[in-house]
């Protein structure tokens, strides 16, 4: 990927049990094979799409580096330490950043330039960089203790830019530090379709800007994927009116930019549904997996699963109800002797709007976070 000309993210559709998360698992296995930092975020009630400050959190949390096991910003911080050529590659970065990048950055990278840090100052500085709070003070003092003491305005900026410097710099360290850059990939993208209509329209909003889509900020070091049902499309953009109320309503607001975002958003989503839907398996691709599932099955219980007829195909049938199916018709037999047969029902989405599924973080209620 190449950092001067980020590409915009992709998406896939599926509905329950076809494999979307196994896929976002295998991207991420691509990814780090590529020398990629990988995150996978699961929107959930915690981690609300709508609530940028708490995917950052969440993103950096489940950050994997693909040759160490550290947390993620205490490796990378590690290796620049260790390497006068990759710290100067970020002072380079936060050089040509100018003011798009706070002073206080600058502040830190000055103590990470040094050879040692105030007792604990080094823990402080990794929490501020995944998303918590520092005291200026406590900056202060530590400068004060190598010889910084008033080079730096110490000032923070609003809560939404301090978010996507914060956003900026630990690219720039990432890729300082030696990796090829940061793949966000985000799961069950869904749960969206349960929040309430202003919530929903920011969710669509932030989900073109961590994409990358045409009109978004774009953040050189990211590249971005999701997972979505495959009725999204129907159930609620459609149903619900979406891509006219929602801009509407942001339009309102005053948010301009965000209602186009959203627009940009929904056809995303639209285009990802009709064109990057994992299909129901094939004949010959169940026999493949009838079979390979039985030889490990055998190997783990060293008892021999029956021959069975090829497998009934169906259009609504995923892969995970065969192998589920499978497994539980052999642990019947092995373990009781008796033949059985699943009968497999299909899932119904919940759409349903839930207030309390999309409640913003303290700081954004605090502050607007507008993109």
């Amino acid at each position: 990927m190449d950092r001067r000309s980020p590409r915009p993210g992709l998406g896939l559709a599926g509905g329950f049990g076809t494999g979307k998360s196994h896929f976002l698992g295998y991207l991420a296995e691509v990814g780090r094979a590529q020398n990629f930092v990988v995150s996978r975020v699961v929107v959930s009630k915690e981690t609300p799409l709508s609530d940028p400050a708490r995917v950052f959190e969440a993103a950096v949390r489940a950050a994997t580096l693909p040759d160490r096991h550290d947390d993620a910003i205490t490796g990378a911080l590690t290796i620049l330490r260790q390497s006068r050529d990759k710290m100067a590659s970020l002072e380079t970065a936060v050089e040509q950043a100018g003011d798009a990048l706070a002073p206080i950055f600058s502040a830190l990278l000055f103590l990470l330039q040094r050879e040692t840090l105030p007792a604990g100052f080094a823990r402080q500085m990794e929490r501020f960089l995944a998303g918590g709070k520092i005291r200026p003070a406590d900056v202060r003092q530590a400068l004060a203790a190598v010889g910084g003491a008033r080079k730096f305005d110490l000032k923070l900026p609003t809560v939404a830019l301090l978010m996507e410097q914060r956003i900026q710099f630990l690219t720039a360290l990432l890729h300082a530090a030696g990796y090829a850059g940061w793949c966000l990939l985000f799961d069950e993208v869904e749960l969206i379709g349960r929040y309430t209509p202003l919530r929903r329209a920011l969710a669509y909003a932030w989900l073109a800007t961590w994409l990358g889509l045409e009109g978004a900020h774009a953040w050189p070091g990211i590249v971005a994927a999701y997972a979505i049902t495959d009725d999204f499309v129907t159930a609620v953009i459609d149903e619900r009116d979406d891509r006219n109320r929602l801009p509407d309503r942001l339009k309102l607001k005053e948010r301009h930019h965000e209602a186009r975002l959203a627009t940009v958003a929904m056809a995303h989503i639209a285009q990802t549904v009709r064109g990057h839907r994992l299909r129901v398996p094939g004949i010959d691709e169940l026999a493949r997996a009838s079979l390979r599932l039985s030889e490990l099955y055998r190997e783990a219980y060293d008892w021999e699963p029956p021959a069975s007829d090829a497998p009934e195909r169906t259009a609504t049938r995923t892969m995970r109800q065969y192998i589920k199916g499978w497994i539980t018709e052999w642990d019947m037999l092995r373990l009781t002797g008796n033949v059985t047969q699943t009968v497999a029902e299909e899932m119904t989405a919940n759409y349903a709007e839930d207030e309390s599924l999309s409640t913003p973080s303290e700081d954004a209620a605090d502050q607007d976070q507008r993109i």
